[in-house]
Parts: structure tokens; C-alpha cells; sequence
């Protein structure tokens, strides 16, 4: 969409007359603003006076009045991020008979669209129109000299802009299409998920129902065997109460207790004597004597002790023994393994006759190499 055009169409941008008011010191334009593709959010209007900005206006775009100083040059741009800047012209200055006549309200419109990458839009730098007082009509319009110098670059830039919108809607369509395709997609998945699920609730309940009847049953089984046992089982006998004991005797008379009988003389068995004492009776000669005992000291036997033989276990060394013949020197290589560990040895002749000694990487000695890698193998 463009700006509103005149009825000679040479501007995107309309006009509308009415009749003479009365006597006016502003210069009043009514205008609105329109967004394809968009809306008004962070849609700004910012007028500049003579060269100077003079205000902006960020609401209230889609209906607006603006009044303007007579003699005066305004530039009103119209913006919106993302969007092609334009800008319009108007110049008030105006004989002041006709000021003091007074004039209609300005009426335009104003249509903004999207910036596109590949379309050129530098001439929207300048204004896509001006307007000024006009003597042939006495009135306020179009400068139509300025409107056909840059009406044919413009109406280029505006099939190239309705191109790009038509792109831009059959995409937009598509991805529409696409979208209700994944929707739809979407549903029928959900669909099915929720089938799914309602048969596997319905399984689950199945699943507990049974389970329920199972352990009901099993409760029925074992109440039907406590019964059985019980019918089994004869009832306890009442225990008897014991008899009840007999009376103490009684006494009819209270009977003294009788002395002790006096103690009687002892006879020792060996003697056969009494034993004489304190109490009457007769001590006796004690009989001493040896007797051997039966415990007999062990005789002792002179042994050489024999101790066993220990034999160390040595750990086993595993060689490995690899000839490397080169270009220029031959290489002797020798791996030891020994309890999990590895020593390395190398034994280098260059072809010009050095010969040297390595361990692990570093250099050593010919004995050394000698006596720890040759002496493995048994040289």
C-alpha cells in the first residue's frame, strides 16, 4: 500500500478540500497513519521547524491534527523501525490576504512498509512530496513540478516493494499451511496418545480389579481354613480345682523335747583305740612315713635338629629381543619384564662405526648394558 494520491494520482498521498472558513492564524492538517504489515506500536511522527525539531508525536497516529505556524517550512517524517522512513514537506507561507481568508483543513495520508534488503530506497531520503500555497487555486496543494521528478523513481521502488510483499505473503501462507499441517499432525498425535492412554487406564484398573478379587478371595480361603481348624481342634478341659489339705493335728498336750543323746567314743582304724580329749576320749599316735612317687624324669635323647630348606622364588623375567636394520645403523632392542615392570634396552651401531648404550631413554655404559641385558639371555 501506498500514501493516499490526489485525484491526478502522482502521489501516494490525498487530499482532501473543503470549503472557506473563517479567519485562522494556524495552519491546520489532519492526517493519518497507516502500517501494512504492522501496527502503530513505537510508530513516531517527528516535525522539524525551520531546519529545527520542533516536537514528536508517538500516539494517537492513526487520526491526528497537527496546527502549523503561517511562514513557515515544517518537515514532518513518519517512522518505525524496520520500516521505510517518509517524509513531507510543507511550506506556509502565504499571501496574508489569504491567511486573513483562512483556509480548509489539510487532509493526507500516510502509508508505511516493510524495508527490504534488496530493494533500493535511497530516494526516500528526499521528501515524496511538498506542499505548498498554491496562487492558481489560492489554496494549499501539491507542488506538482517536484511530484513528476520523482514520480517515475518512485512508482519503480513501488513494484518492487509489491513484489516483495507478495513474496512475502505466499511465504506467510506457507508457513501457514505448514503450520496447520503440524497442528493437524499435532492433534492426531495427541489423539492417539490420549486413546493410548485410556486403554492402558483402563488395563491398569483391570489390573487392580483383579488384584482386589485375588486377595478377597484368598481372604475368604484362609477365614474358610481358620474355621475348618477351629472345628478340628477339641475345646480345653476345665481344670479342676485341687483338693483341699487335711487339718493340722492338734496337740492335746504340749510335750517337753527330749536332751540330746550324749555322743558316742570314736574308734580309729587303725588303732582301734578310743580317742582321748576334751571329751572324754583318747588321742591317738600319729603313723608317718615315705611313699615314692609315681612321677619318673624323662630320659634325655641327644638329636641333631634338621631344619627345612627354604627356596626363594625368584620372580620370572620375560625377554624380548628385536633386530632393527636401517639405512645407516642397526638397532639391538631388549625388553625385560619383570613383575609387571619393563626396562628397556637399545643398543645403536651407525654404519660410520660409533656404537651406543641406552636404558629406559637414557645413556648408559657398555657394562651396564652388558651386565643387566645380555646377562638375562645368559651370554
Amino acid at each position: 500500500m501506498t500514501l493516499f494520491r490526489p485525484a491526478y494520482c502522482l502521489l501516494p498521498l490525498v487530499l482532501l478540500l473543503c470549503g472557506p472558513v473563517l479567519a485562522q492564524r494556524k495552519f491546520t492538517i489532519t492526517g493519518r497513519v497507516k502500517v501494512e504489515g504492522g501496527g502503530l506500536e513505537n510508530t513516531r511522527m517527528v516535525i522539524y521547524k525551520n531546519g529545527e525539531k520542533d516536537r514528536t508525536v508517538n500516539s494517537g497516529l492513526s487520526k491526528f491534527v497537527v496546527d502549523l505556524d503561517f511562514n513557515a517550512s515544517y518537515v514532518m517524517s513518519f517512522e518505525k523501525d524496520g520500516f521505510v522512513t517518509k517524509k513531507l514537506v510543507f511550506e506556509t507561507k502565504a499571501p496574508a490576504e489569504a491567511v486573513a481568508n483562512g483556509f480548509a483543513p489539510f487532509e493526507f495520508a500516510v502509508s508505511l512498509f516493510k524495508q527490504y534488503d534488496d530493494v533500493n530506497i535511497v530516494m526516500f531520503n528526499q521528501p515524496v512530496g511538498i506542499i505548498r500555497y498554491e496562487p492558481d487555486v489560492d489554496d494549499f496543494n501539491y507542488d506538482t513540478d517536484y511530484t513528476k521528478s520523482i514520480q517515475s523513481q518512485l512508482q519503480e521502488v513501488m513494484e518492487q516493494v509489491v513484489e516483495k510483499q507478495k513474496e512475502e505473503e505466499q511465504q506467510d501462507k506457507e508457513m501457514e499451511k505448514q503450520a496447520a499441517e503440524t497442528a493437524k499432525a499435532k492433534a492426531k498425535a495427541d489423539a492417539e496418545a490420549a486413546k493410548q492412554a485410556m486403554v492402558l487406564a483402563r488395563q491398569e484398573e483391570e489390573r487392580k480389579a483383579a488384584e482386589a478379587r485375588k486377595a478377597e478371595e484368598e481372604r475368604k480361603a484362609a477365614e474358610a481354613r481358620q474355621v475348618e481348624e477351629a472345628r478340628r481342634i477339641p475345646p480345653p478341659k476345665k481344670e479342676e480345682p485341687p483338693p483341699p489339705k487335711p487339718p493340722a493335728p492338734v496337740m492335746a498336750k504340749e510335750e517337753k523335747p527330749k536332751p540330746p543323746p550324749p555322743p558316742r567314743p570314736v574308734r580309729n582304724s587303725i588303732s582301734a583305740q578310743v580317742v582321748e580329749g576334751s571329751d572324754g576320749r583318747r588321742a591317738i599316735d600319729p603313723v608317718t612315713g615315705v611313699e615314692a612317687s609315681p612321677v619318673h624324669a624323662a630320659p634325655a635323647i641327644a638329636q641333631e635338629e634338621v631344619r627345612p630348606e627354604v627356596k626363594e622364588d625368584l620372580p620370572e623375567v620375560v625377554r624380548q629381543e628385536e633386530l632393527i636394520v636401517e639405512a645407516n645403523k642397526v638397532v639391538t632392542l631388549i625388553r625385560l619384564e619383570e613383575a609387571g615392570f619393563i626396562t628397556e634396552f637399545k643398543r645403536i651401531a651407525h654404519k660410520w662405526g660409533g656404537v651406543f648404550y641406552f636404558k629406559n631413554g637414557d645413556t648408559c655404559s657398555k657394562e651396564v648394558y652388558e651386565s643387566e641385558a645380555l646377562a638375562s639371555a645368559g651370554e
